[in-house]
This record gives C-alpha cells, sequence and structure tokens, in this order.
C-alpha cells in the first residue's frame, strides 16, 4: 500500500467516524431536547390540575345555575370548564372549597360580591401563567419537529450506507449483508418520529381578562343575579 492509499484509507476511517460521532451528538440532542418538553409537559399538567379547582371554587362561590351562566356569558366561554367535575361533587365537598377564602364586606351581597371578585382573580392570574406555559409548549414542539425533520432527513439509513460503500468502492451490500428489507427496518428504527400532543395531554385552558377590566360589568351581572 502506497503513501497515497493509506493516506485515503485514513481519510474514510475519518469520514466515517465523522458520520458516525454526528449522528449520536444530534440523537442525544434530540432525546434531551424530547426529555425537556415531557418535563414542561409534565409540569403543565399539574398546573392544570391546580386551576381545574380553581374552576370548581368559582362555580361554588357564583352559586345559583342562573349566576354561572351569564357570567360565563360575560367571559366569553360558550362551555364550561370542568363543570362536569363540580356537579359530581358531594354538597359537603363543595362547602370546602371556599374555606380558604376570608369572608369580608357588611351586608350578605357585599360578601357575595367580594368573594367571587376573590376567586375570579386566582382563577384568571392562573389560567393567565398556563396560557404563557401552553404556548411556550406548543412552540417546543414546533421546533422539536423541525429537527426531528432535519434529523431524519441527514440520517436516513439508506443513505448513510450507499456513501459508506462508495468510500468503500464498491456497489454491495456494506458489511453484514443486509437486505432491502433489513435496511428499511434499520433505517425506521433510527428515525426520530414527530411529537403529537393530544388534547388529553394538553388541555387548553380559556384565557380570561384581569378583573379590572370587567369589575364594573361582572359587578352588574352579579346585582341582577343575587339572591339572599
Amino acid at each position: 500500500m502506497t503513501d497515497v492509499d493509506k493516506v485515503l484509507e485514513a481519510l474514510k476511517v475519518h469520514i466515517k467516524k465523522e458520520i458516525v460521532d454526528n449522528y449520536f451528538a444530534d440523537r442525544v440532542y434530540l432525546e434531551e431536547d424530547t426529555a425537556l418538553l415531557q418535563e414542561k409537559i409534565g409540569a403543565y399538567q399539574r398546573d392544570a390540575d391546580l386551576a381545574s379547582r380553581r374552576f370548581l371554587e368559582f362555580y361554588q362561590a357564583l352559586g345559583a345555575d342562573a349566576a354561572i351562566e351569564q357570567v360565563l356569558n360575560l367571559l366569553g366561554l360558550k362551555e364550561r370548564p370542568f363543570y362536569q367535575q363540580f356537579q359530581e361533587l358531594a354538597p359537603g365537598l363543595r362547602q370546602e372549597l371556599l374555606r380558604p377564602y376570608r369572608s369580608r364586606g357588611l351586608t350578605a351581597a357585599r360578601r357575595y360580591r367580594y368573594l367571587v371578585f376573590d376567586v375570579y382573580e386566582k382563577l384568571q392570574q392562573e389560567t393567565s401563567m398556563l396560557r404563557e406555559q401552553y404556548d411556550g409548549i406548543v412552540t417546543h414542539v414546533r421546533l422539536l419537529n423541525e429537527d426531528v425533520d432535519k434529523f431524519n432527513l441527514s440520517y436516513d439509513f439508506g443513505l448513510i450506507a450507499a456513501q459508506m460503500e462508495a468510500l468503500d468502492g464498491r456497489q454491495e451490500c456494506i458489511s453484514g449483508a443486509l437486505f432491502c428489507g433489513e435496511r428499511e427496518e434499520l433505517s425506521t428504527r433510527m428515525r426520530f418520529k414527530r411529537r403529537k400532543l393530544t388534547p388529553a395531554e394538553l388541555p387548553e385552558l380559556p384565557s380570561l381578562p384581569p378583573l379590572k377590566e370587567i369589575r364594573g360589568r361582572l359587578q352588574e351581572v352579579l346585582s341582577r343575579v343575587y339572591r339572599p
């Protein structure tokens, strides 16, 4: 073997090693990014569970079904988030929902109004933070899928095998004599799957306006629906 042959052989080995190293480096990056995404989803799900309790508190604070309907109409909500869960609660458990809230106001009507305001303010703050988390996760999924598409395009096993065979100056299969079906199976296993999130995994909660923006209108509705 001449010196030129030795150099070419070393170059082939280097190129093959670089292909393999790049593959595993990019794969580790995608695996770590996918794990980070899953952590964000888990945190969102836990926070969404807490927000669901806040909706139950809100329904209990409003009291009558007519009050719930009119206030949700004011908020622009066509559906009642977690209302089925609220209906399934025993009366005693419903009463416990509002125990953390301090009663304030000289009259029953004022106490009712302030209670609704207090619960709504917490509900709005929590759903607002959840909205930011939700949007961040949606963006993360989009960027991750873009990286997955690039990875799958860059590391198609059939193309890699062909490149390595060309480096060796051969037309036959690479070492191991993989047949077409085996190549396709290995290629499938090497690909990363795009991430898709279902509503069950990532429930989208409604965006609610801050209390200061609707306080006057909300007070009018509460004045109409209040029944001592």
